[in-house]
């Protein structure tokens, strides 16, 4: 099927954030292809663009603290497979794919080498990437307080202990070194705790973080994090004026705490 260059894009996407959160299968019961994608509650919009393109479902999860996107119709399967055929990468989900390529006689097609300019890492990110500031103070009168106030006064009082990383993680280390093959950027990390293990593809300098900042400006992630990704390059330049060592009452200082407060508040 021929699509326009944003639709590819777009398309590219979509199957990241499958590689990432999704599931594809056919039931044993009726023999329907299905996919699922299951989200945070707070990216109920993203599973919504999806749904107005494809059809399908959206229902809350267990908790309410999750939403799942689910698409049975098969028609909408049918087109699901040519939007994402050629862009299936995670070593779970390609056999998944290929099931689904077998039932409605659609030849699969590999993907290639991941590219710098693909939409499909954006996708992935908005799927299992995360935007965090990492903080380190000894104020124990911070440390302990809980909730949203508490990030936001550890973040203000860090007095510069603070990093900002930016990450994609999965189980499976083929999963992320394809991210790093692509932009040629960052490190991987393997993370153990407890008795789980995965593998983190990891931006820690201003010169990494603002390269995938300038690629998701050209493919832009639909999640949630996009509000913090947005945030990144005042980060910055508050961070070289010093702001977060400013005395308070000052103008530097409120700009801080000004950004402290939208970054975990939006």
């Amino acid at each position: 099927m021929n699509y326009s260059n944003f639709e590819t894009k777009w398309n590219q996407w979509l199957a990241g954030v499958i590689d990432g959160d999704g599931y594809l299968a056919i039931q044993k019961t009726n023999k329907v292809a299905v996919c699922e994608i299951t989200m945070p509650l707070n990216d109920e919009q993203l599973l919504a663009q999806i749904k107005q393109k494809l059809g399908g479902n959206i229902g809350l999860r267990s908790g309410a603290k999750a939403v799942r996107y689910r698409l049975t119709h098969q028609e909408g399967i049918r087109e699901l497979i040519h939007r994402i055929n050629g862009s299936i990468r995670n070593s779970q989900r390609v056999p998944q794919f290929q099931k689904l390529c077998d039932k409605f006689n659609i030849p699969f097609l590999p993907a290639p080498t991941l590219t710098s300019i693909s939409g499909y890492s954006a996708g992935f990110f908005d799927a299992d990437g995360t935007v965090c500031l990492i903080t380190r103070t000894n104020l124990p009168e911070f440390s302990i307080q809980k909730g949203t106030l508490g990030k936001i006064n550890r973040l203000y009082y860090s007095r510069g202990g603070n990093q900002l990383q930016i990450s994609i993680s999965n189980k499976y280390l083929e999963n992320v070194a394809i991210f790093y093959d692509a932009f040629q950027l960052g490190k991987i990390r393997q993370v153990k705790q407890q008795t789980k293990t995965w593998y983190s593809w990891e931006l820690t300098t201003e010169t990494q973080i603002l390269s995938f900042c300038d690629y998701l400006r050209k493919i832009p992630s639909r999640s949630v994090k996009s509000q913090r990704i947005f945030l990144i390059e005042r980060y910055f330049e508050l961070k070289k004026m010093k702001a977060h060592l400013a005395p308070q009452g000052t103008n530097l200082n409120q700009a801080w705490l000004s950004f402290c407060q939208k970054w975990y508040l939006g």
